[in-house]
């Protein structure tokens, strides 16, 4: 599958999870339980997360863990690279922990969207030692290397905070890239000063 649409398509689960932990909230829930939350508004009952957590997992709970499980990724979205395993296991070690079958369900349900979401790779089955998740995102970009080093070294080309002085310099933003200084794109209409 493409990238590109692997990552709208966690990114919109990520959305809806938010958007279920926001309607709970709002909800003002009196019930203990997951399962007494479905009970007291049906209307949960068809939200994939719920359908598969222990419906035993007190409410408060629930929130806490959700937002320990899905809080790392925005920027594990971001990252070059879709670490595919350390999605699944915030999630699966969060929510799911004593309840396989439920992990089971609930990725083969994500696995419509994203075919790799809870399939363990051959990498991830060989034990290894536990890295800070900073020291990957360091090592990951050498522009933060850098700048936590001593010298400022070469900034990379996709600098934009240290080449503000080159008027030839191009930088990305939400739209592409934008023109040189002092030029226009070719949408853009000129408007006359006022005085």
């Amino acid at each position: 599958m493409n990238d590109a649409f692997e990552r709208r398509a966690l990114l919109l689960h990520l959305g809806r999870t938010l958007q279920l932990l926001a309607r709970i909230l709002e909800t003002h829930a009196t019930a203990e339980t997951i399962g007494e939350l479905i009970e007291l508004n049906p209307i949960l009952e068809n939200e994939v997360l719920l359908r598969h957590v222990s419906p035993s997992m007190s409410v408060e709970e629930f929130i806490m863990r959700t937002q320990q499980a899905f809080c790392g990724w925005p920027q594990a979205l971001l990252d070059e690279t879709l670490d595919h395993d350390a999605f699944a296991a915030s999630v699966r070690s969060r929510l799911f922990a004593l309840n396989a079958r439920g992990w089971h369900a609930y990725a083969a349900g994500l696995r419509s969207e994203v075919a790799w979401f809870g399939l363990e790779s051959p990498r991830a089955s060989r034990p290894r030692a536990r890295r800070r998740s900073d020291d990957r995102v360091a090592a990951r970009s050498p522009v933060r290397a850098n700048v936590a080093g001593a010298g400022a070294a070469a900034a990379s080309p996709r600098d934009i905070e240290r080449d503000q002085d080159d008027p030839e310099r191009t930088s990305e933003n939400i739209e592409g890239l934008s023109p040189p200084r002092g030029a226009t794109r070719l949408n853009e209409q000129s408007l006359p000063d006022f005085e």
